[in-house]
C-alpha cells in the first residue's frame, strides 16, 4: 500500500477530504491502515503542489467521519486495471 494522505476535514456532501502530495487515479480504490476498503477517489483539486483530494466514502464508514480526521489512507502500490468492456481489435 502506498499513502495517500491524511484526513483534512469532512466536506458538506459527506466526502472525506485529504492533502497529498500526489495525483491517484480517479475511481482508485482508498484503504484505511488496516486494509478495509474505505472508498473511491472521487476528485482532485486544489494547487499543483499539495493538493487535496476528494474521497467518496463506501456506506459502513460514513458514520463517524469526524473521528477520522488526522487519520492516514492509502491506495494501492501497483496499478489497478478498470474492469469494463474491451474495445474490439480490427483484423
Amino acid at each position: 500500500m502506498k499513502q495517500l494522505g491524511k484526513v483534512s476535514h469532512i466536506s458538506n456532501r459527506s466526502r472525506v477530504i485529504l492533502k497529498s502530495d500526489q495525483t491517484p487515479g480517479f475511481g482508485l480504490p482508498v484503504f484505511t491502515n488496516d486494509n478495509k476498503k474505505f472508498g473511491t477517489v472521487y476528485d482532485v483539486f486544489g494547487p499543483t503542489k499539495g493538493q487535496y483530494i476528494s474521497v467518496k466514502v463506501f456506506g459502513k464508514f460514513s458514520k463517524d467521519l469526524e473521528n477520522r480526521i488526522g487519520e492516514t489512507l492509502f491506495i494501492p502500490s501497483k496499478k489497478i486495471e478498470k474492469r469494463g468492456r474491451r474495445k474490439r481489435r480490427n483484423k
